[in-house]
């Protein structure tokens, strides 16, 4: 074959990029098993492609962001950075350690709306006060009964993808001081 050529076509994707930002770097040994999403309580529940985006899951809430901020901004903030992911991770990615970062780059970048940065300071001074958050609680569980329009309609945009799930009767916390031995 004299003569004959040879092409190779390295398909870079964003890598060199994310390969150049130290604190997502460890991202890249992704073997895409999906076991962060199988764990994870926010995509276990909804499914990793409701999330528009190729890659699924937590890793993909990672990965994502560093091809297109704008675009992406949201996924980052799916999440409950409980640590399942990390944890049941096989080559030991350190997933919702990099998730918060995400929050916070792109909160540096301006790539976070003010209606989200709004939501996220009455979100922090709910969760930081006990007693109005079981109030809270209580008040959404009824709203989501008895008011379901009020959350499902088309003013929220999760809600246009997703099925809201039935709201429970009682909270945890009500349900285990009423049935403790």
């Amino acid at each position: 074959m004299q003569g004959a050529q040879l092409h190779i076509v390295l398909v870079d994707n964003g890598r060199s990029q994310q390969l150049g930002r130290a604190a997502f770097r460890n991202s890249l040994k992704c073997i895409r098993c999906g076991a962060c999403m199988n764990t994870c309580p926010v995509y276990r529940r909804s499914g990793g492609h409701s999330y528009h985006n190729a890659v699924a899951g937590p890793i993909g809430a990672i990965l994502a962001p560093n091809l297109d901020m704008s675009k992406y901004s949201d996924l980052p903030f799916a999440s409950t950075l409980c640590g399942s992911c990390s944890n049941v991770c096989p080559v030991k990615i350190n997933i919702h350690e990099q998730l918060y970062e995400w929050r916070q780059e792109l909160t540096r970048q301006g790539k976070v709306d003010f209606g989200k940065k709004m939501a996220l300071k009455v979100m922090s001074s709910v969760l930081s006060n006990p007693g109005v958050y079981r109030s809270m609680g209580k008040m959404g569980r009824w709203a989501l009964r008895n008011i379901p329009g009020m959350v499902n309609n088309s003013m929220n945009p999760w809600f246009k993808q997703r099925e809201m799930p039935e709201a429970p009767q009682e909270s945890f916390r009500e349900w285990y001081l009423k049935n403790r031995k």
